[in-house]
């Protein structure tokens, strides 16, 4: 080789001259060197191609790791699946081998699936899509198939290759926020804005709560078409947008127009959305149409205005009729009347029964005023230690019907005895009320933490006494007269008191139950 060189550069710089002689020798290098360059550079040319080679091997093992790959003849035939299809659809090669891919079928694909798969793949294109498929345990399971065929040098089919990813982990979590969203759809009025405040999307209870019969008549339109001109002017307006672009939640009642200029009270969320890139890109309102509590409320506010107003002339207009003047008469009468006068007149059982109606009477007004004294400003509900046998006998000595309260050993306890005794009261008097025996009766005993009054009446269960304890509200069907605000009355006071009460339906009657402790 050095001789080449040497004969090369000595020719090139013109210190010998080219001859017969110099091409012989060179000729004569080329001949020897040939096979030494050959060697050389096959051994070269094997590096490249087994390092080739192994990246190959290195791919196919980092695939076969992370992939479910399954080989078919062209029968579809089963002939070789890698250890990922064999632990996530419990089969192992030796049991699918030579059978075809019914085998993980979930029998959920619609008629004429496959078929288009065979078509696709048959014009040398890869066919992909999510496939549900069971496992040998019958669960299923969700994978991100593709699928191609292979064909020899000459176009013959020699078989079929897939390749799949598991899925199923993301497709139940993707499944599971498509059930709320639908479940939300179903009880919800729902609107979607861009960040401006235009209209995307509505669903139909959306629609259907404003008064719309269709997407088309809001869609692209701004969310001011549902609130009154002087309040879309306003700061306050803008302000709200601001907020929900910086990405803040609002929740709350608001009032809103429906399209025929009615009021609609909805209760409201607003959700800005973030995607993918962490930023806002839309804004989500989840709606309830609250209209029908609303007005309820409204019109329980009136007539609390009302009894408010009833209430004053309670405390303030009777008290000098029932605790000066009607006393007071009583007494002067009682005075200009002698023992025989009286007998002669035959008035003892008369002015017995003034003096016990006056008497429950003056019992009735301090509940009342003990109540609705209750509504002022950092009121503390006044209690004292008390025997409840012995309050609950004496308020009811005076009544008609005290005959039909059987009333058993009863705790001392601080309670507000004029409050204590107008709830147990109206609980007993629905007891007797709501009563169809010929024996009515309820009778009063406790336990250590309670206090139990049973009734052998038509019975309630405690579903209807949660409905019946709303003020204004009856029993459908009811023939009896009342308002069930004394029921409601006594839910209060007892409450006041840090009292619980509950019911319970018996074969015969109600058991009430007043937690004390």
């Amino acid at each position: 080789m050095v001789i080449f060189l040497l004969l090369k550069l000595s020719i090139l710089f013109n210190f010998i001259g080219a001859s017969q002689f110099t091409r012989v020798i060179e000729f004569s290098c080329f001949v020897i060197f040939s096979p030494l360059f050959y060697f050389l550079i096959k051994e070269k040319n094997g590096e490249l191609t087994n390092d080739f080679l192994k990246r190959i091997k290195d791919t196919e093992d980092f695939i076969a790791t992370a992939s479910i790959i399954s080989i078919t003849d062209e029968k579809g035939k089963i002939t070789y699946v890698n250890k990922k299809f064999e632990e996530v659809s419990g089969w192992s090669l030796d049991e699918v081998k030579g059978k075809d891919h019914n085998i993980v079928n979930s029998d959920s694909q619609p008629v004429g699936y496959w078929g288009k798969m065979y078509e696709t793949v048959m014009k040398g294109e890869i066919w992909n899509d999510v496939v549900t498929n069971k496992t040998k345990s019958g669960e299923l399971y969700y994978v991100d198939t593709y699928i191609r065929a292979r064909f020899d040098k000459n176009g013959k089919l020699e078989g079929f290759s897939s390749i799949r990813q598991d899925v199923t982990d993301l497709k139940k979590k993707e499944m599971e926020i498509r059930n709320r969203m639908n479940a939300i759809n179903k009880s919800n009025a729902v609107i979607e804005f861009d960040l401006n405040g235009n209209i995307i999307f509505a669903n139909n209870l959306f629609l259907e709560t404003m008064g719309y019969s269709s997407l088309n008549e809001v869609a692209g339109k701004h969310h001011r078409i549902f609130i009154d001109e002087e309040h879309s002017k306003s700061e306050e307006y803008s302000l709200f947008w601001e907020k929900l672009n910086e990405g803040s939640l609002f929740t709350g009642e608001i009032t809103r127009i429906k399209k025929d200029g009615s009021l609609v009270y909805l209760q409201a969320t607003y959700n800005p959305i973030v995607g993918l890139d962490g930023k806002i890109y839309r804004v989500m309102k989840i709606a309830t149409d609250v209209t029908n509590s609303y007005e309820q409320k409204k019109e329980i506010e009136k007539k609390n205005t009302y009894l408010e107003h009833a209430a004053k002339i309670l405390r303030h207009d009777m008290h000098s009729g029932i605790n000066t003047y009607m006393p007071r008469g009583l007494s002067s009468l009682e005075r200009r009347l002698k023992p025989e006068d009286i007998a002669d007149l035959k008035i003892e059982a008369p002015i017995r029964m003034i003096k016990e109606g006056l008497k429950h009477s003056q019992k009735v007004y301090k509940g009342v005023y003990e109540f609705t004294n209750l509504v002022k400003k950092d009121v503390v509900l006044n209690k004292a230690e008390c025997d409840l046998k012995v309050i609950l006998s004496d308020y009811l000595s005076s009544t008609a019907y005290s005959s039909q309260v059987i009333i058993d050993e009863l705790p001392t306890i601080e309670v507000n005895e004029a409050l204590f005794c107008t709830a147990v009261d109206n609980l007993i008097r629905n007891g007797l009320k709501y009563n169809d025996s010929d024996t009515k009766f309820v009778k009063i005993y406790s336990d250590e933490n309670n206090i139990y009054l049973q009734d052998n009446g038509r019975g309630i269960t405690q579903q209807d006494f949660d409905h019946l304890r709303k003020p204004y509200v009856r029993k459908e069907g009811q023939t009896e007269s009342g308002t069930g605000l004394g029921l409601n009355i006594c839910v209060a006071i007892l409450e006041e008191h840090k009292f619980n009460i509950t019911c319970e339906k018996n074969e015969i009657g109600t058991k009430m139950k007043i937690k004390i402790k």
